[in-house]
């Protein structure tokens, strides 16, 4: 009795500790991506990989970075940040011959935001 009591117990707490998680972390969740983002659009591009394709837009970022005018994300290759509030994403499509870079806001978008991008329009040519 006591056994089935205690396992009712335990469980019940980590039910209402998981939705307490849960519910904490809404307000959070409904804000974020409120910003302007959108994407950079799909842009044809003269690799024919995967592989070369991300490897090239990687570079070109890298020059943003070089230049201070946006930063890595350490441990992922493929995103970029502005701030604490601006997400660039780098995606490329499968057999390599189309990129784009998903711009994603927290809130607001990072101040400079247009200008940034139209930088990065730039560079996704190649």
């Amino acid at each position: 009795m006591l056994k089935t009591i205690n396992t009712i117990t335990t469980r019940l707490f980590v039910s209402v500790t998981a939705f307490a998680f849960i519910v904490g972390s809404l307000p959070k969740e409904v804000n974020a991506g409120t910003g302007a983002g959108g994407s950079t659009g799909w842009e044809k591009v003269s690799t024919t990989d995967i592989i070369s394709c991300e490897q090239n837009a990687k570079q070109e970022m890298e020059r943003l970075v070089q230049q201070g005018v946006i930063q890595k994300i350490p441990g992922i290759n493929s995103r970029f940040k502005k701030g604490n509030n601006t997400v660039f994403n780098v995606i490329c499509t499968n057999d390599g011959q189309w990129v784009r870079v998903d711009v994603i806001c927290f809130n607001q978008c990072a101040e400079g935001f247009s200008r940034i991008r139209s930088k990065i329009d730039a560079l996704l040519v190649w």
